[in-house]
């Protein structure tokens, strides 16, 4: 169960955030069964993050094409949530990228279309999600998604995560991006 204040959050309407996290919170109890993976045995990994500007696509694509070029046996696909469409035009595309938006969710917040709803049935090896702030849209797909092993950001009172990982000290995309790779890198399996 995740606990999350809708007050916080931003991108759907209130009322659609609150009637979408009630639903989310009863169809997300036991959707998945968690496993640790790392570099050195994960095959598939998803990549969730907020395009607020180009800056940070050109940081969350960079660290994928690293994935994809040190460690070859992962295939990366990366989903971005952007508010504003229009951006997608200005956003190189140098690892297959899929976007989804507002638009994709029914009056109720439930995800009803698009390339996020693929995204949340793939059982990737490793979803990591790469924000800082709370917003519904990539909370759904985050919650919604079957991955085995789910990494982000530390959220206090909150089990979204399988490891989370302390950005308290620099809350920013690079220094987020930047402790998930040492973690995966580091952390051993049987």
């Amino acid at each position: 169960m995740y606990f999350c204040n809708i007050a916080t959050m931003k991108k759907l309407g209130v009322i659609q955030e609150s009637i979408g996290s009630f639903l989310l919170n009863m169809r997300t109890k036991n959707n998945r069964e968690p496993k640790v993976y790392t570099y050195d045995n994960a095959k598939t990994m998803g990549i969730l993050y907020d395009v607020v500007d180009k800056n940070t696509h050109l940081q969350v694509a960079e660290f994928a094409k690293l994935v994809q070029s040190l460690h070859g046996d992962i295939r990366v696909t990366m989903l971005g949530f952007l508010d504003n469409p229009d951006l997608q035009q200005a956003l190189p595309q140098t690892v297959k990228t899929d976007f989804y938006g507002v638009e994709d969710f029914s009056w109720s917040g439930k995800l009803q279309k698009g390339s996020a709803y693929d995204f949340i049935g793939t059982k990737y090896d490793i979803l990591l999600d790469i924000t800082t702030q709370d917003s519904y849209p990539l909370l759904y797909v985050l919650m919604a998604s079957v991955a085995s092993y789910k990494v982000g950001r530390f959220v206090e009172e909150d089990m979204r995560y399988d490891l989370m990982i302390d950005t308290q000290e620099d809350n920013s995309i690079s220094n987020l991006i930047t402790q998930i790779n040492v973690y995966l890198s580091k952390i051993k399996t049987k």
